[in-house]
């Protein structure tokens, strides 16, 4: 069994807002990897979003994507787990979105590809990678999804959920950015995609370290013995920390892992 490993989201705490990855990160991925010590990436991204980031993949054992709805091997590469929204939760959104948000931009992803609205493309200033393709929301209808993303051009994301959370659909919202709501499956956030992880590279969970910056980070840190928020996130994310440090410009990742003494 391995002594611990490291759990870190992405954008906002080891990808720059540029999306770019310095060098000190890397190295530091890098000596974690030669200690072999596990580096699971938890994040909303699809695995299509992290294998983009090539520099990174490398030293990379597992990624928690889609929120954690989505389970993702390197090493052949390989989905370990796939939840997918319940239908009805989905409808119920998607006849919300019609009646009271027309303006709202909607995206669902099946596990291999992203199905969106022009609304969606107008309004979210980075697009998703890999295959993708611009619909109406009526072309939702049916597709068994594992992800899906809201925005809305004059209504925030914390707006939104207030919305969603009043209307009682049974999904799971987490903020991740300034301008999208990311919807997984009822249950399903990066706490439990990360427990999941953990078991599949044999760590308790009290022996891991997790990283992150933004509200859907916070599950995650109730699941790992210790968590480090970056110095930027809001405050109820430096709350929920074990402790902070210097953000993702300031390579807050690998300074932490210095003090922490793994690397």
């Amino acid at each position: 069994m391995t002594s611990t490993a490291v759990v870190t989201d992405l954008d906002g705490t080891i990808v720059r807002a540029d999306g770019t990855i310095s060098e000190a990160t890397i190295a530091a991925c890098h000596a974690l990897r030669a200690q072999g010590i596990p580096v699971i990436a938890a994040t909303a991204r699809s695995p299509a979003g992290v294998r983009a980031l090539t520099e990174l993949t490398p030293h990379l054992t597992l990624a928690v994507c889609c929120g954690g709805s989505l389970g993702y091997a390197f090493e052949p590469a390989s989905v370990l787990w796939r939840d997918t929204l319940q239908s009805d939760a989905v409808q119920a959104l998607l006849s919300l979105v019609r009646a009271e948000l027309p303006e709202a931009g909607v995206a669902i992803y099946d596990g291999e590809s992203w199905r969106m609205n022009e609304a969606y493309v107008a309004i979210r200033t980075s697009q998703h990678n890999g295959p993708s393709a611009v619909v109406s929301v009526d072309a939702f209808a049916g597709v068994a999804a594992c992800a899906m993303t809201l925005c809305h051009p004059t209504l925030g994301p914390a707006d939104l959920v207030a919305l969603l959370t009043r209307r009682g659909i049974p999904l799971s919202l987490s903020l991740a950015g300034p301008e999208i709501v990311e919807i997984a499956p009822a249950g399903i956030t990066k706490a439990s995609g990360v427990v999941r992880a953990l078991r599949e590279v044999d760590v308790p969970a009290d022996r891991a370290v997790a990283f992150g910056d933004m509200p859907i980070d916070i599950p995650m840190f109730t699941a790992v013995g210790r968590s480090v928020a970056m110095a930027d996130a809001p405050e109820e994310v430096l709350a929920a920390a074990t402790t902070v440090t210097e953000t993702v410009e300031e390579d807050g990742f690998a300074h932490a892992l210095t003090r922490l003494g793994l690397v």
